[in-house]
């Protein structure tokens, strides 16, 4: 996928977000407004792909597909996304945002932030949920789901819980004690109603009951504190001192610049400095927004919520669960 934003364009509702990208629109914002106002306002379509086999003539079943999408704005030409198996089936943009709807309709949640990523591969759209998790006094955390669809064929339909941290504006990533990070919906020919089923009697109830479990888990972090060798520990699990390193007592600089955000006082606050939940975040702080070979926020965007940068921090979850458990 291109590291770009598709066409520079993408819509938000309040802030900036840490991104710094994006068109304000009101947090009354409907699916409609959303989508005019990120640029989603174009459709895909299943065509046969050139030299593709016809296997059925009465219904027209060809082995090979290919997805584009309609021309948007000066563009003349339709564009071509991937080539994919006749069971794939494509989930429009327009259907993405209509998930929302009712919770928004409930004023459970609220439309956030929506965009796509390269020539529009990736669409997704961040709603808030309507209540937080409070760690402290100072430490307050909004409750957001992210849902992310491809147009080429390389993931489901995804549904992510995605917190984000107010003091330092962290993007948390949680999974299920299940181990899962996403409710998933494959590109099949009961897609919408699979997510539609998902949506009525399934959802809000398993996105109070991860979040519920995540505010008890950052709660339990917050109280666990940590030494100078558990920090050592949960770096080296995280990041490995490699023999060069070790050979001429260095610290990786990962370790260094990590250390340097747990003595910052603007992104750990003095309540849960020398915890494991300040480690943690330490961590996600750091690849949120660390240097990076990638150029842009738009890249950044990429990596954190959708590549590696997602991995490292679930990843970084679960070792410091690991930890509360190691010491209980």
């Amino acid at each position: 996928m291109a590291h770009n934003l598709f066409q520079n364009r993408m819509a938000f509702v309040d802030e900036v977000p840490w991104h710094g990208l994006g068109t304000r629109v009101p947090s009354t914002v409907g699916s409609t407004e959303m989508i005019e106002a990120a640029n989603l306002a174009w459709r895909v379509e299943k065509v046969p792909a050139p030299g593709a086999r016809l296997l059925d003539s009465e219904k027209k079943l060809y082995d090979r597909y290919l997805v584009q999408r309609d021309p948007v704005g000066t563009e003349e030409e339709t564009v071509a996304f991937a080539i994919v198996g006749q069971a794939y089936e494509p989930v429009q943009n327009a259907d993405a945002f209509r998930f929302f709807e009712p919770f928004v309709d409930a004023k459970w949640a609220e439309f956030h932030t929506a965009g796509a990523l390269g020539n529009g591969e990736r669409v997704w759209v961040l709603a808030k949920l309507n209540s937080q998790i409070c760690i402290g006094e100072d430490d307050v955390i909004d409750r957001f789901i992210l849902l992310s669809n491809t147009h080429d064929g390389t993931s489901a339909v995804t549904v992510r819980f995605t917190p984000i941290r107010v003091v330092c504006q962290n993007t948390l990533n949680l999974a299920q004690k299940e181990g899962k990070a996403a409710i998933s919906f494959r590109h099949s020919r009961n897609v919408l109603d699979h997510i539609a089923k998902a949506q009525v009697s399934e959802l809000k109830f398993l996105i109070d009951k991860v979040f519920s479990e995540a505010e008890t888990l950052f709660g339990q972090l917050a109280l666990r504190s940590v030494r100078t060798v558990d920090i050592d520990r949960y770096l080296h699990l995280l990041f490995p001192q490699t023999d060069e390193h070790k050979r001429r007592g260095q610290e990786p600089e990962r370790w260094i610049r990590i250390r340097s955000i747990l003595d910052d006082d603007k992104v750990t606050p003095t309540a849960t400095r020398g915890t494991l939940w300040a480690l943690y975040n330490a961590v996600v702080r750091d690849e949120d927004f660390r240097a990076s070979r990638e150029s842009g926020a738009d890249a950044r965007l990429e990596r954190v919520w959708f590549g590696r940068g997602q991995d490292m921090k679930l990843k970084a979850l679960e070792n410091a669960r690991s930890m509360l458990k190691s010491a209980a």
